[in-house]
């Protein structure tokens, strides 16, 4: 892909043809795609227009896709980026610009589907405005997780409380670190938006409050965990490193973990770590759990001037339906995969091969961690709300204060004007 989307080809009489917008490298399964078509013959058929490159003129393919939608020439199916916690495409701003389809109909009268023959947690979080404009196949949810000596049997907390959690901490403790190459700092802060940004932002109004009492101590908590992990050159491997990691939550000398639960074996594994783990959540004090689902594989919406709205669907649809090859993004939408699913991850021990060729089995996941997990997907929060810029925005503004370059009040101040210019331009 990368050249410039082609001219529109002379259609056949009586065929509809369908355009999709193809925004990131692997947002196409070229093999559904073409069973569609040959399905179809005749009638309708789907044809991708790839927007994952930048165009000849020197437009990003992003930015091309967005000129034409504003500009009336909207594709019918849209895919809003496979990669990342958010959309490549402002999705809840599409939605609420009518540009959308709500898919939940579609949803309740396939009678393969229906609300019963889905997971409607993930669905229900990204949500705008009660309508549905997006599906995928799979999400995954985000918590931070701690032992449950250290931080408690609850759900939801706050920046304070997890300071006084912190002081009950052996000397030479962290409240973070992580044996991967990122930012800590960049993605603890990521978090707090991909989770809980309407709690900084009220769309409906365009005002920001950063400046508030809750951004503040998220910023301050931030600013107290080390950015970079030092790691003796015995652990040179991210390999090295994780055992390393592991071996310091077992020891209690790293308070919490930022989890991405993708498996439901994951559970044990913090159970594992933590003697008893805990998914407390983001310190985010609103009375939620403090957790945020993030949908995960490629996802589509139709378009609210779709020239066949219920062949685009049946298209669609094949996103949350069992498939012959499954692809494991995460945990599955659809209800008799995921069954499937958390019935072999209580039966299935796991095969851990060691370095001298033995292996060693874990115990399987028992019924009640999977329950302990289950009962986290009702969450109203999903990262799919987020606009990537907003993001963007919003790390590079703290950079400066994390590096001691601004303090706190010119950088709240200073993110209220950034976020709230760039909103006021958007909607």
């Amino acid at each position: 892909g990368g050249e410039n989307p082609a001219p529109d080809p002379e259609p056949e009489p009586g065929v509809t043809t369908l355009i999709y917008a193809q925004i990131s490298e692997n947002g196409v399964d070229r093999e559904w795609l073409d069973r569609f078509n040959r399905e179809h013959e005749g009638e309708v058929q789907i044809e991708v227009r790839d927007y994952s490159q930048t165009s000849e003129g020197g437009q990003q393919g992003i930015d091309l896709l967005m000129t034409e939608i504003a500009a009336g020439k909207v594709p019918d199916i849209i895919e809003l980026g496979t990669s990342g916690e958010t959309t490549e495409l402002p999705y809840q701003k599409l939605a609420k610009k009518g540009f959308l389809e709500d898919l939940w109909p579609y949803i309740e009268n396939d009678m393969g589907l229906g609300r019963v023959g889905v997971i409607e947690a993930p669905l229900k979080a990204a949500e705008v405005d009660g309508g549905l404009y997006t599906v995928f196949g799979y999400f995954q949810l985000h918590t931070l997780t701690g032992a449950k000596a250290v931080v408690g049997d609850r759900t939801g907390w706050t920046v304070e409380d997890l300071l006084e959690a912190f002081e009950t901490m052996p000397e030479g403790s962290v409240i973070l670190e992580t044996y991967e190459d990122y930012s800590v700092r960049q993605h603890l802060l990521s978090s707090f938006l991909y989770g809980f940004s309407d709690l900084f932002i009220d769309l409906e109004s365009r005002q920001c409050y950063f400046d508030g009492e809750l951004f503040r101590s998220i910023l301050d908590l931030v600013k107290r965990i080390p950015d970079e992990c030092w790691w003796h050159p015995y652990y040179a491997s991210q390999e090295a490193r994780k055992y390393e990691y592991r071996n310091r939550q077992m020891d209690g000398l790293v308070m919490l973990d930022d989890t991405r639960f993708t498996y439901f074996d994951n559970i044990r594994d913090a159970d594992l770590c933590f003697g008893e783990a805990t998914c407390i959540g983001y310190p985010v004090g609103d009375g939620s759990p403090g957790v945020y689902i993030e949908p995960s594989g490629i996802k589509l919406a139709m378009s609210s001037t779709c020239a066949d709205k219920d062949a685009a669907w049946q298209y669609i649809r094949w996103l949350i339906t069992p498939k012959p090859k499954e692809y494991a993004w995460g945990f599955p939408v659809n209800k008799k995969i995921h069954s499937r699913t958390r019935a072999l991850a209580i039966r299935e021990q796991r095969g851990i091969k060691l370095s001298d060729g033995r292996r060693f089995y874990d115990d399987p996941v028992t019924k009640e961690q999977c329950e302990y997990v289950t009962s986290l997907f009702d969450t109203n929060r999903s990262s799919i709300l987020l606009d990537k810029e907003v993001r963007d925005i919003v790390l590079d503004t703290a950079g400066a204060y994390f590096a001691g370059d601004r303090d706190l009040e010119q950088t709240v101040q200073m993110l209220n004007d950034r976020v709230g210019l760039y909103l006021n331009e958007q909607m």
